[in-house]
């Protein structure tokens, strides 16, 4: 859903909310072309899109688009939301045992509360983490964000980290969806099972 438009000279930047956050999506504008304004499909405010793009990482992370269409059938936001789901389970709680059933029993279940994936009753897995993630994660799970969450720079200062050391944490504690952004880009929450 697209929650704000801003047209700029070279591009035009637009926060998308996918349902699991909200990300900025740029959409580089060809000076080449002449009338490049009146091809794009007009698209309003709160109205769903697809976007096509690499995801970015220069100064902040966003998506380079290279299309941003409207959603003509609300499916495909049902889609995208299970989808989003699946990836997140698929990420966090590994891939699925041998023999494809979904809870390790055999059966055709879709709980996710067992630890039959090594949740370790609650304990995320943190192999293969680097110390500064570790650090990061452990001081997140003792301090109390509430639902919005904990500043980047209160991290780093409560787990006693420079600021980029907690950035470079962060990123490789949302990879498998260990935590997660809530208001904005720097506040950070723990995914809990």
């Amino acid at each position: 859903m697209v929650r704000s438009i801003s047209p700029q000279t070279t591009n035009v930047t637009y926060k998308i909310d996918d349902g699991t956050g909200i990300i900025e999506v740029k959409q580089w504008l060809d000076s080449d072309k002449q009338d490049e304004t009146s091809s794009k499909p007009d698209i309003p405010l709160d109205s769903y899109v697809r976007v096509w793009g690499r995801v970015r990482n220069f100064n902040r992370r966003h998506v380079g688009a290279h299309v941003i269409k409207p959603v003509q059938d609300f499916n495909e936001v049902n889609y995208h939301l299970l989808e989003a789901t699946y990836v997140h389970l698929f990420l966090t709680k590994g891939g699925l045992p041998s023999g494809g059933a979904a809870n390790g029993s055999g059966g055709d279940s879709m709980f996710v509360d067992n630890d039959s994936y090594g949740n370790n009753g609650g304990n995320a897995n943190l192999a293969g983490m680097s110390a500064n993630a570790r650090k990061m994660y452990q001081w997140l799970q003792s301090a109390d964000g509430g639902n919005e969450g904990i500043n980047l720079h209160m991290i780093a200062q409560g787990a006693r980290m420079s600021v980029p050391d907690a950035m470079a944490a962060s990123e490789e504690l949302i990879a498998p969806g260990l935590i997660y952004t809530t208001v904005d880009d720097e506040t950070f929450a723990i995914l809990s099972y």
